[in-house]
């Protein structure tokens, strides 16, 4: 006679925990970006919303404060959010900002370079760093907000 077993295994527990595992490890890397965004993003429609009567220059200068009163260090966003930040304005009520810029996140971390190159120049790196560039997913972020009507 063979007696069914009822419960859990150690296989089952193991197998739920690398998906529970993955799922928070996922979580972990990718909720700080979108957090980022989201802020970026509420700051650019309070400014549509509460600064549209102010020129270019003196949004561009309150912006750095403005991400602050989000809990956004403005140090937190690449270099290259700032570069692509366009900011229109005619000082009447129209406004329309907008940025973008990318994101890699890495869940296993960043590859490491190595010091000594090979013949042609290429840097050595391990299996475990080709490994590590396989297990990365990359963000486009493009926050963007406008005022109701259009420039004269």
């Amino acid at each position: 006679m063979t007696k069914k077993m009822k419960g859990f295994s150690i296989f089952k527990m193991m197998i739920w925990g690398m998906i529970l595992g993955g799922g928070g490890l996922y979580a972990t890397a990718v909720w700080p970006i979108y957090s980022s965004y989201w802020k970026t993003q509420d700051t650019f429609d309070g400014i549509v919303k509460n600064l549209s009567k102010l020129s270019e220059q003196s949004i561009r200068e309150r912006l750095p404060d403005l991400l602050r009163t989000q809990y956004l260090s403005p140090e937190s966003l690449p270099k290259e959010f700032y570069e692509h930040l366009e900011v229109t304005s005619d000082g009447e009520g129209y406004v329309k900002i907008s940025s973008s810029y990318h994101i890699t996140a890495w869940f296993l971390g960043q590859p490491n370079v190595g010091d000594s190159e090979s013949d042609e120049g290429v840097a050595i790196q391990s299996k475990w760093d080709n490994f590590r560039k396989q297990w990365k997913e990359d963000f486009e972020m493009k926050p963007y907000a406008e005022s109701a009507h259009e420039a004269p």
